[in-house]
């Protein structure tokens, strides 16, 4: 693989575009729920029929990653990554022109498939086109550019619906698709003929199915009045996974070697980096109405605290990434664990007296607790994996990711709504003490996760690069 390192230029090139990339899909990740009640009052639809704009986009993009890593292995990363941002963009148009909520929705399935073919091929790149000493500093590129996005989407989303309309929510995605689609296909460059495979289309419509009835059931989970549907979507999902081993562990080409997950340090590494997402992403979930609801603050003042923590981790991201690269990742990632327990225990435990000062610290560690996990922790999993699977490896960061991601924010507001006793009430009709009673015990259990994620990282050795 060492002849396929680009030069100096085209790396420089190439790490703009995967910036751009994960940039567009943290944005539009976060974005959206901020513009939701004005898309909602635009064509008539209820809360609950709204929410699906967000979840059509979840399901589809972590359906499909998987599918698209198999492609850009057998087509191309090239063609896939070019043809996922043009997808992306041209689907954002549609969802910005959208006259009624089918075409809305259509736009977002759309655009779904596009940040899949980018969220598969991204972490490709870095893994494909650069050397191992470099690894981390081109996975930590996705980390900041994800966390940045998705800070800034709800003060940007805010401003846009307040002072122009929600659709240029998805216009603004237009400028950076256009940027970044020529940078792409100029900085990459067109593979030699790896021999390319079929597709194991019957695994990845299972594969697809599993996760589709998962995030189902982990949506609804909080809902009693859709107790049946939670149970019957989990059970679905978990047989469709059950059928989905057995067909790749049977067919010649799979479309995932689900042996990679014999080697306890990859499947350790891999739920380690399924858990500091899901409790990061369910503890952002609760935090901004932690800060109205119990603080008092506006939504300006949070986004600035999200905001703040991003703009840490964009600081020290790069450099972790480059001392793990020449050091070995695991205390990295130790690191990561501690500090991301670290200010979820502060949040719990001084919930009720946070000032100023303290909320800094909770999103100092916050911050550095994503710095240190973006390039280290995703480059101990490539390095974990064989080279014929290291290209999948790297797009399983981002499943882990997303996937993480989705089950935590549904999976804390479960724990929310059970330990607050607030079922069935809107969380903006909840008393202070109410919410605290629900958020306190969220925070504790992020940080007994976060224990898990640095035992685990604990008993997982350094691997020297290859």
């Amino acid at each position: 693989m060492q002849e396929e390192y680009l030069d100096r230029r085209h790396t420089g090139m190439m790490l703009t575009v995967v910036l751009f990339a994960t940039l567009m899909d943290g944005l539009d990740g976060s974005i959206v729920t901020v513009a939701a009640p004005d898309i909602g009052i635009a064509f008539g639809v209820d809360t609950a029929t709204i929410s699906w704009v967000a979840i059509t986009y979840m399901m589809v993009l972590a359906g499909s990653l998987i599918l698209f890593a198999r492609i850009a292995a057998n087509y191309g990363i090239r063609q896939i990554l070019a043809v996922g941002l043009a997808l992306f963009t041209v689907s954002s148009l549609l969802c910005a022109v959208s006259v009624n909520f089918p075409m809305l929705i259509v736009g977002r399935i759309l655009q779904g498939i596009g940040a899949a073919m980018m969220g598969a091929t991204g972490p490709m790149c870095c893994a494909r086109f650069l050397p191992p000493r470099r690894l981390g500093f081109g996975l930590a590129l996705l980390t900041v550019g994800a966390s940045v996005g998705f800070a800034v989407g709800p003060g940007v989303g805010g401003l846009i619906v307040e002072y122009l309309s929600w659709h240029w929510i998805f216009l603004i995605n237009l400028p950076l698709g256009l940027i970044a689609i020529p940078l792409a296909l100029a900085a990459l460059p067109k593979e030699q003929n790896r021999g390319r495979t079929s597709i194991d289309w019957i695994g990845a419509a299972l594969l697809a199915g599993a996760v589709v009835l998962g995030i189902l059931a982990v949506e609804t989970v909080s809902y009693p009045s859709q107790r049946p549907l939670t149970i019957g979507t989990g059970l679905g999902c978990l047989m469709l996974l059950v059928l989905f081993v057995r067909q790749e562990l049977r067919t010649a080409r799979p479309l995932l070697n689900v042996r990679l997950f014999r080697n306890l340090s990859f499947a350790g590494l891999f739920l380690c980096l399924a858990l500091i997402n899901l409790v990061y992403m369910g503890i952002w979930y609760l935090f901004p109405f932690y800060g109205e609801i119990w603080l008092g603050y506006s939504s300006a003042r949070i986004g600035l605290y999200l905001l703040l923590s991003a703009l840490i981790t964009a600081v020290f991201g790069i450099p972790v990434a480059r001392l793990s690269d020449r050091h070995g990742r695991r205390w990295y990632c130790v690191a990561a664990a501690a500090l991301a327990g670290g200010a979820f225990l502060l949040a719990g435990l001084t919930a009720r007296p946070m000032d100023a000062v303290l909320l800094f610290v909770f999103v100092l560690l916050m911050g550095l607790g994503w710095a240190f996990t973006g390039g280290p922790m995703g480059s101990w999993l490539v390095e974990h994996a064989e080279d014929p699977d290291r290209d999948m490896a790297s797009s399983l960061i981002n499943e882990a990711y997303y996937t993480g991601g989705a089950v935590g924010t549904a999976l804390f507001a479960a724990v929310f709504t059970l330990t607050s006793g607030s079922e069935g009430i809107d969380i903006n009709l909840v008393s202070g003490e109410v919410f605290l009673s629900g958020y306190v015990p969220c925070c504790l259990l992020a940080a007994a996760v976060c224990a898990v994620i640095a035992l685990i990282c604990l008993a997982v050795k350094n691997k020297k690069p290859a």
